[in-house]
C-alpha cells in the first residue's frame, strides 16, 4: 500500500486531473475536527470513496481497505469544508457591482459588469475553493444564478451552490438590467404568493425577502406581505431567507417562518421574546459582521491591510478593480469620522446580540455578504470568522458555525461534517483550528473527493 508524504513531490499525483476518476484514498495521521461539536479525533483515518466519506475514526480502530492509496497527514488537521451562507454571484466585490453605493457606471458600465459575472462564475468558484469554502448560499441575484445549482453539483472546481434567484423586496435599489431583474416587488399578499410560486417554478432553492424599511410604520405595512410569503414558501417546500437589520423587522421575519436571517439585529439589543421565537422556529442567525467595513473603505477611498492581503487570492480582474478604490473621490472627513463612530457603536450592539443568541442556543452561522464592495468572494471568510471569535464565539463554536450549522441552514444534511456518509468536502490545515487564523493557510482542499493542492486553486 503506497504512502505519499504531503511534503514530497509525489503529492502531484493528487492533482485534480489525476483524481478525475474519483479514486478512493485515505487521509492518515491527522487530527480530525468533525465540525459538529463532537471531540477531535487524534491520529485519525478518513477513507474517501466515490466522493463521500466511507470511514472515519482513530487509526488504531479504523482500517484502510486493501489497495486504497494513503496520504500521510501526520501533524496536520482536517476539518469539513467551510460554508458561506451569504454570498452574491451577481455582485463583483467592488463598486461596479453596486453603483448605488458609489456610481462608477460611466467608466465601468453596470451592464458589462453583470455580463462578465454571468459569463465567468469560475472566477468566484476558484476563489471560494482556494479559501477552503466548498459550499455557498447565493441569497439574491439575477435569474441566471439559479443555473449554478446544477452546474456546480458535481464540479470539483466549484463550491456547491444553492441559490434563491431574484429577491422579493420592499423597494427598488435600481440594480436591474433592461432584460433581467434581480428584485421583485410584491405590493399585496396575492402578489406575494404568486411570486413565490413563480420562483418555485423557476427552480429557486429558497425564497429571499429584502426587508428594508425607512420608517416604523412601514413594518406594519409589509408584515402581512411577509407573512404571506412565508406561508406560501412553506407550502412550496422552500426555506425562507430574510434580510432584516432591525429588531422589529427581524421579529416579523421569524414569525413568518424564516429559516435564515442573513444580517444582525443592529439597532437595539435583542429581547427575550425574540430569542425565544428564534429557538421555537429553529431560525439560523447569520450575523454578517464585516461587510460594512468594505463600504467604509470604498467611501474613504482607502483599502485596509486586510483587503490588500486578500488581493492575490482573487481573480486578477477583481484585484484590478479593488485597487482602483484609492483613485475614487474621498468623502468629507467629518462624514467619514461620523461613519466610523456609527459603525463602532453598531458593532457593540451586534456583538452583544451574537452573544445573547449564542448563549440561548440559537445556531449562529458563517456568512460574509461576499460580492458587496471589498467583501471579496472567498478570502473574506477569514476576516468574518475572526470577527465572530472577537464577538465572543470560541474557535470550536466558529468551526461549527462555519460547517455543520451552516450546512443545516442550507438544508444540506450531507455537508458540513467529517462523518460517514457525508460528501467528502474537507480542508487540510497545517495549524490547529483552536486558533481560527489557522484557516487562512489551508494546505489542501478536498471537494467531493477530489484533493487539490491549494496553490493549484488560485483564480486565473
Amino acid at each position: 500500500m503506497p504512502t505519499f508524504a504531503v511534503r514530497t513531490l509525489a503529492i502531484a499525483l493528487w492533482s485534480a486531473a489525476s483524481l478525475a476518476a474519483q479514486e478512493p484514498f485515505a487521509l492518515v495521521g491527522a487530527t480530525v475536527h468533525p465540525g459538529d461539536g463532537s471531540p477531535a479525533i487524534a491520529d485519525a483515518v478518513v477513507v474517501v470513496r466515490d466522493g463521500t466519506i466511507a470511514a472515519v475514526g482513530p487509526r488504531a480502530s479504523t482500517k484502510v481497505p486493501d489497495g486504497v492509496r494513503t496520504v500521510d497527514l501526520a501533524g496536520q488537521h482536517v476539518t469539513p469544508g467551510l460554508i458561506d451562507t451569504h454570498v452574491h454571484y451577481s455582485q463583483t466585490g467592488w463598486a461596479d457591482g453596486r453603483p448605488d453605493a458609489v456610481n462608477v457606471r460611466e467608466q465601468f458600465p453596470y451592464e458589462q459588469a453583470m455580463a462578465d459575472n454571468r459569463a465567468h462564475p469560475e472566477r468566484f468558484h476558484r476563489a471560494f475553493l482556494h479559501a477552503g469554502v466548498t459550499a455557498v448560499f447565493d441569497v439574491g441575484g439575477y435569474p441566471w444564478t439559479l443555473g449554478l445549482q446544477a452546474a456546480t453539483a458535481k464540479d470539483p472546481l466549484a463550491p456547491h451552490v444553492l441559490a434563491t434567484g431574484p429577491l422579493l423586496a420592499t423597494f427598488d435599489p435600481k440594480l436591474s438590467l433592461p432584460d433581467a431583474r434581480q428584485f421583485d416587488f410584491p405590493q399585496d399578499e396575492a402578489a406575494a404568493r404568486a411570486m413565490v410560486q413563480a420562483h418555485k417554478k423557476a427552480g429557486s432553492g429558497a425564497i429571499k425577502f429584502w426587508f428594508v424599511t425607512q420608517a416604523d410604520d412601514e413594518v406594519a405595512k409589509w408584515t402581512p406581505v411577509l407573512l404571506a410569503i412565508g406561508d406560501e414558501a412553506k407550502r412550496a417546500g422552500l426555506p425562507l431567507v430574510v434580510h432584516a437589520t432591525t429588531l422589529a423587522t427581524a421579529k416579523v421575519a421569524v414569525a413568518a417562518g424564516a429559516r435564515l436571517l442573513v444580517h444582525s439585529v443592529e439597532d437595539v439589543a435583542v429581547d427575550e421574546p425574540f430569542v425565544a421565537a428564534c429557538k421555537q422556529a429553529g431560525t439560523f442567525y447569520c450575523p454578517t459582521l464585516t461587510v460594512y467595513a468594505g463600504y467604509a473603505q470604498l467611501y474613504a477611498g482607502k483599502l485596509s491591510d486586510e483587503v490588500k492581503a486578500q488581493l492575490d487570492a482573487v481573480h486578477p480582474t477583481v484585484k484590478e478593480r479593488a485597487l482602483r478604490t484609492e483613485q475614487l473621490p474621498r468623502r468629507n472627513p467629518r462624514i467619514l469620522e461620523a461613519m466610523a463612530k456609527h459603525l463602532e457603536l453598531q458593532g457593540d450592539v451586534v456583538a452583544q446580540n451574537v452573544k445573547a443568541l449564542l448563549a440561548a442556543g440559537v445556531p449562529i452561522v458563517l456568512g460574509t455578504d461576499a460580492g458587496n464592495p471589498l467583501t471579496l468572494h472567498g478570502p473574506s471568510v477569514f476576516a468574518e470568522m475572526e470577527a465572530m471569535a472577537k464577538a465572543g464565539m470560541t474557535p470550536a463554536q466558529v468551526l461549527k458555525a462555519a460547517t455543520h450549522d451552516a450546512a443545516r441552514a442550507m438544508g444540506r444534511s450531507d455537508l458540513g461534517r467529517v462523518a460517514v456518509g457525508s460528501v467528502a468536502d474537507l480542508v487540510v490545515l497545517g495549524d490547529d483550528p483552536s486558533d481560527v487564523k489557522a484557516f487562512r493557510s489551508p494546505k489542501f482542499v478536498v471537494r467531493a473527493g477530489v484533493m487539490h493542492e491549494r496553490a493549484a486553486l488560485l483564480p486565473k
